[in-house]
Protein backbone atom coordinates (compact mmCIF):
# COMPACT_ATOMS: atom_id res chain seq x y z
CA UNK A 1 0.00 0.00 0.00
CA UNK A 2 2.86 2.09 0.40
CA UNK A 3 3.00 3.43 -2.92
CA UNK A 4 -1.09 4.15 -2.84
CA UNK A 5 -0.34 6.45 -0.05
CA UNK A 6 -1.59 10.47 -0.26
CA UNK A 7 -1.39 12.88 2.43
CA UNK A 8 -4.85 14.17 2.15
CA UNK A 9 -8.39 12.00 2.22
CA UNK A 10 -9.36 11.29 -1.06
CA UNK A 11 -12.73 10.81 -0.28
CA UNK A 12 -16.14 13.84 -1.45
CA UNK A 13 -17.32 13.17 2.18
CA UNK A 14 -15.69 11.92 5.26
CA UNK A 15 -16.75 8.39 6.89
CA UNK A 16 -18.44 8.29 10.05
CA UNK A 17 -16.44 9.31 12.96
CA UNK A 18 -18.53 7.63 15.59
CA UNK A 19 -19.00 3.47 15.48
CA UNK A 20 -20.96 1.05 16.84
CA UNK A 21 -18.14 -1.31 17.35
CA UNK A 22 -16.07 0.77 19.88
CA UNK A 23 -13.94 3.86 20.18
CA UNK A 24 -14.80 6.72 17.57
CA UNK A 25 -12.54 7.21 14.32
CA UNK A 26 -9.95 9.35 14.89
CA UNK A 27 -8.81 10.86 11.42
CA UNK A 28 -5.42 11.89 12.10
CA UNK A 29 -4.56 8.25 12.40
CA UNK A 30 -6.15 6.98 9.46
CA UNK A 31 -3.53 6.36 6.74
CA UNK A 32 -5.22 7.19 3.39
CA UNK A 33 -4.36 5.86 -0.14
CA UNK A 34 -5.22 6.20 -3.64
CA UNK A 35 -8.57 4.15 -4.61
CA UNK A 36 -6.94 2.65 -7.48
CA UNK A 37 -7.28 -1.11 -6.37
CA UNK A 38 -9.98 -3.38 -6.78
CA UNK A 39 -10.87 -6.39 -4.69
CA UNK A 40 -13.54 -8.60 -4.85
CA UNK A 41 -15.72 -9.29 -1.59
CA UNK A 42 -18.13 -11.62 -0.41
CA UNK A 43 -20.47 -10.02 2.61
CA UNK A 44 -23.36 -11.15 4.38
CA UNK A 45 -25.52 -8.28 4.30
CA UNK A 46 -25.95 -4.46 4.73
CA UNK A 47 -26.41 -2.65 8.00
CA UNK A 48 -29.15 -0.13 8.17
CA UNK A 49 -26.62 2.97 7.87
CA UNK A 50 -25.21 1.43 4.32
CA UNK A 51 -22.27 -0.77 5.85
CA UNK A 52 -21.10 -4.15 5.30
CA UNK A 53 -21.75 -6.82 7.51
CA UNK A 54 -19.16 -10.17 7.70
CA UNK A 55 -16.96 -8.95 4.86
CA UNK A 56 -14.31 -11.87 3.30
CA UNK A 57 -11.65 -10.66 0.76
CA UNK A 58 -11.72 -13.20 -2.45
CA UNK A 59 -9.42 -11.71 -4.61
CA UNK A 60 -7.70 -8.56 -6.27
CA UNK A 61 -9.60 -7.75 -9.72
CA UNK A 62 -7.67 -6.63 -12.65
CA UNK A 63 -9.89 -6.96 -15.53
CA UNK A 64 -10.87 -3.31 -15.33
CA UNK A 65 -9.74 0.02 -14.38
CA UNK A 66 -10.89 1.50 -10.56
CA UNK A 67 -13.06 4.51 -12.35
CA UNK A 68 -15.23 2.18 -13.91
CA UNK A 69 -16.21 0.48 -10.44
CA UNK A 70 -19.54 1.77 -8.97
CA UNK A 71 -21.02 1.21 -5.88
CA UNK A 72 -23.89 -1.29 -5.27
CA UNK A 73 -26.66 0.29 -3.58
CA UNK A 74 -28.38 -1.81 -0.92
CA UNK A 75 -32.41 -2.30 -1.94
CA UNK A 76 -34.19 -0.13 0.44
CA UNK A 77 -37.13 -1.93 2.83
CA UNK A 78 -40.09 -3.29 1.20
CA UNK A 79 -43.14 -1.41 2.58
CA UNK A 80 -46.03 -3.23 3.72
Amino acid sequence: MKPLAVPKMPLAEPPPRDSRFGSPLKLSKVHWVKPELIVEVTYLTWTEDNLLRQVSYQSQREDKPARQVVRLVPHPPRRR
